[in-house]
This record gives C-alpha cells, sequence and structure tokens, in this order.
C-alpha cells in the first residue's frame, strides 16, 4: 500500500517585490519630506550705480568740519578745518584751538544752522510722507496735511525744540496755520486719540557738521561735541577719526 505524502506550506516569505517595494518608498519619502533650511542673517544689497544714481555731495556753503581734541581731563578743545564762507566762524580756519564752551564757536555754529534752516513748507512735506507711512496708506492718498488730518481725525501738536528753550522769545518763528507759531528745531506731530503719536518731524537745517576725533579723544569729549552741537541746532552730523601726524596736544 503506497502511502501519500500530505502538502507541506512553506514559511518563507516571498521577497521578489521587496526591491520595488523599497524604491516606491523612498521616492515617497523624497517627495513628501520636508528639509529645515538655515537662512542666516538676512540683508540687502545696496543697488547697483547706474547713469541715475548721483552721489551725495555737500555743498561747501553747508558744511563745517572740526577737529577735536583733548587737552587734559574732562577738557576738549575744537580746531577748525572748513567753515562756510563768509560766516561767522570763517576768520577761525587758519585760528587757534578753541574751547566747545568758548561763546565764540557756539553763537557761530547756532547761527550758521539758523540761517540754514529748512522751509516750513518742506517740513510740511516731510510730514505728510512720514504719517502716510505709518498709516500704511497708499502713495497720494491725501494731498496736504488739512486732508490727511481732516480724513484721519488726527490732531496736530507741536513740541518745542532745545533752540527755543535757550533762546525763548528771541528765536525765529514762522506761522502755520496747523500748529502755530513754529521755531527752528521744533517737533511737529500728527496724534491719534487712541494711539497716540502717529508721525513726527523736527524742523531741521542743511547745515552738515563733520567731527574729527583723534583717537586718543575718550567718550566723554564725543558726547560733549555731539550735545553742543544739538543745542544749537545741528541735527546733521558725521563723524569719522583723525591719524596724528605731530604736533598738537
Amino acid at each position: 500500500m503506497r502511502l501519500l505524502k500530505k502538502p507541506t506550506v512553506s514559511a518563507d516569505i516571498p521577497d521578489a517585490s521587496m526591491a520595488d517595494i523599497g524604491f516606491l518608498l523612498l521616492i515617497f519619502f523624497l517627495v513628501t519630506t520636508t528639509f529645515e533650511v538655515q537662512k542666516g542673517i538676512s540683508y540687502r544689497l545696496p543697488k547697483k550705480p547706474d547713469e541715475r544714481t548721483q552721489e551725495v555731495v555737500i555743498d561747501e556753503a553747508n558744511r563745517l568740519v572740526m577737529t577735536i581734541k583733548q587737552w587734559g581731563l574732562d577738557e576738549y578743545v575744537a580746531l577748525i578745518d572748513q567753515a562756510p564762507p563768509n560766516g561767522p566762524l570763517q576768520r577761525a580756519r587758519a585760528g587757534e584751538d578753541v574751547s566747545l564752551e568758548s561763546d565764540t564757536l557756539v553763537s557761530g555754529i547756532r547761527i550758521l544752522a539758523s540761517d540754514r534752516v529748512e522751509a516750513l513748507s518742506e517740513t510740511r512735506s516731510r510730514l505728510l510722507s512720514n504719517a502716510v507711512m505709518a498709516m500704511d496708506l497708499s502713495e497720494g492718498t491725501y494731498s496736504s496735511l488739512e486732508r490727511v488730518i481732516e480724513g484721519e481725525n488726527l490732531v496736530p501738536q507741536l513740541k518745542p525744540g532745545l533752540m527755543r528753550t535757550h533762546l525763548g522769545s528771541g528765536i525765529a518763528v514762522d506761522d502755520d496755520p496747523l500748529f502755530g507759531q513754529v521755531a527752528f528745531g521744533d517737533t511737529l506731530v500728527l496724534a491719534d486719540a487712541v494711539q497716540g503719536e502717529i508721525a513726527t518731524v523736527v524742523r531741521e537745517s542743511e547745515l552738515v557738521v563733520i567731527l574729527k576725533f583723534f583717537p586718543d579723544c575718550d567718550y566723554n569729549g564725543m558726547v560733549q561735541a555731539l550735545d553742543m552741537l544739538r543745542r544749537n541746532g545741528v541735527s546733521r552730523t558725521g563723524i569719522t577719526t583723525q591719524e596724528r601726524t605731530g604736533g598738537g596736544a
């Protein structure tokens, strides 16, 4: 009698298509996976110069250059290297060093700055531009301060500047229909009842003062020089360093 063998079931897993499955999974993960990229520090490069790019040139009539030296503890002097022609400090160009607190120097800078104060119409125009930018409005939405004040329910305010504080009634003022009497150095403000100040602008001077410091002039000297200029109406200041070539203190 022949004995029949029972069929046996194989325990092996078929792997003939595993390569295809792995390839499909690899493609799936490559397509769906997102990679975190470190962008680093973002910065904007300057525009490439072209025919329309103009170099900023300061007119000699609006430029005052001074070298600041330190002669002792908290003692600082200035030498005028260049001054606007026919101005109160013109004769001092080849003169001796003068103290930063010298009445002649202080009053001369004040006269130069006040003689070059910008027209009130230019100050109003800058304030209008600042208000439009602050409220994220499209350019040309309002053609005047009067219209933006009426359209946005703003309140015009005037903050006295340092020049008015020092000179009092002796400072020259211009009458403005919105802000009243505006002096050189005053701040024009447009305010909102809820948010407070929306936009501000200072009536500035076209005078540019360039300060050249010797490396051994300490920090207090720089602060004192800048404070002196600001008290006398100078808002546009450049700072550089001056190498000693011999002589001097």
